[in-house]
């Protein structure tokens, strides 16, 4: 409910704002105001999208953008929210993610076919908080299911408050991308962009600092607590900062079905560079994203009914969601369906 709330607010306070834009569009000479709600679902129990990982149990993506058209220039502000649901059989079986996103770019027209747009975003998640975590099947903390628990008086864990362990992550991204409408038999445009993405995660955790050969040395079926420790501790993310550059190429096509309402098709091709990025594993080079739906348009009102692919689950599109611990479920695809709601003044 209180998810919702937060949404509910900050949809009227998007509306204030472009209710005072729009008083002053004449003072300022813009061409056209709007407002865009839009919403992502996904189910893992929903057999039209494509199998997630088992943790995988739903996800909601909201959000919300300003759009600020102007004879030369266009002016966008965006903020969204992700939650996504992940539980567990092992310690901490509730690994769900929550984290939100604001945006902000601006747009030069070069001519009525070509613009330029320099875009900056920044996301951060809540901070997640676990009482026990599962060692290679040894469980430590102070949960029911714990098989030892462990503390330190060292004052830098006063914080955890009786935690194992916690882990915060924030992202900030910038690029460049510039955009061609096409109008030709196959695509109504195309788009080419340069993005950069530094990734920040903080966690801490009492058990890094283990230095007795007594507890380091304990016998759970035949693994020593210190051998697993160590094994969960290289999949936790790196401290270190690390960047993710990307190449998109963009290019999308309507088709008119019925007076106003449309079928549409729009694809992502994304290439990935890893920069100082100690993978685990096999890393994605590439993603693609495909989005058809159905779009109709009773101006002042456009909706849009969709759906979305993602051949390697979300990386590339949504940056807070991959590091080493979650880098095994990128080998997946991914998919939800949506609903965009804009409002044009």
């Amino acid at each position: 409910m209180s998810l919702y709330l937060a949404r509910f607010t900050f949809f009227f306070r998007c509306l204030c704002v472009l209710s005072v834009g729009v008083v002053q569009a004449s003072v300022i000479n813009a061409s056209e105001y709007s407002i865009s709600v839009d919403q992502r679902l996904m189910d893992r129990n929903w057999s039209f999208l494509p199998t997630v990982p088992p943790s995988y149990q739903s996800a909601d993506d909201f959000s919300v953008v300003i759009d600020a058209d102007f004879n030369k220039f266009v002016l966008e502000l965006g903020r969204s929210s992700l939650d996504l649901e992940l539980l567990r059989a092992t310690e901490p079986k509730d690994v769900s993610l929550s984290a939100i996103k604001n945006a902000v770019s601006f747009s030069y027209k070069l001519s009525n076919e070509q613009k330029i747009t320099l875009a900056m975003s920044q996301q951060e998640a809540d901070e997640q908080r676990f009482e026990c975590y599962g060692f290679a099947g040894i469980t430590v903390g102070s949960c029911d299911a714990s098989d030892i628990q462990i503390n330190s008086s060292d004052a830098k864990y006063n914080n955890l408050k009786g935690d194992l362990v916690s882990i915060k992550a924030k992202t900030g991204t910038k690029g460049v991308t510039f955009h061609q409408n096409s109008n030709s038999t196959w695509t109504d445009y195309w788009s080419l962009g340069l993005l950069s993405t530094t990734h920040d995660y903080r966690w801490l955790s009492p058990v890094e600092d283990i230095k007795s050969p007594f507890i380091l040395g304990l016998m759970f079926d035949d693994v020593t607590l210190g051998e697993a420790i160590n094994d969960a501790l290289r999949i936790f993310p790196q401290r270190d900062r690390w960047r993710l550059n990307q190449v998109n190429f963009g290019t999308g096509k309507r088709y008119p079905i019925y007076k106003n309402v449309e079928f549409f098709t729009e694809a992502d091709l994304v290439y990935l560079h890893y920069s100082n990025y100690q993978s685990v594993a096999a890393t994605p080079r590439y993603n693609i994203k495909v989005r058809a739906g159905l779009s109709v348009d009773f101006r002042p009102l456009m909706v849009e009914f969709y759906g979305n692919y993602y051949h390697h689950n979300l990386i590339g599109f949504e940056p807070i969601s991959f590091n080493q611990r979650t880098e095994h479920h990128f080998k997946r695809a991914y998919g939800n369906v949506g609903i965009k709601i804009q409002f044009l003044f």
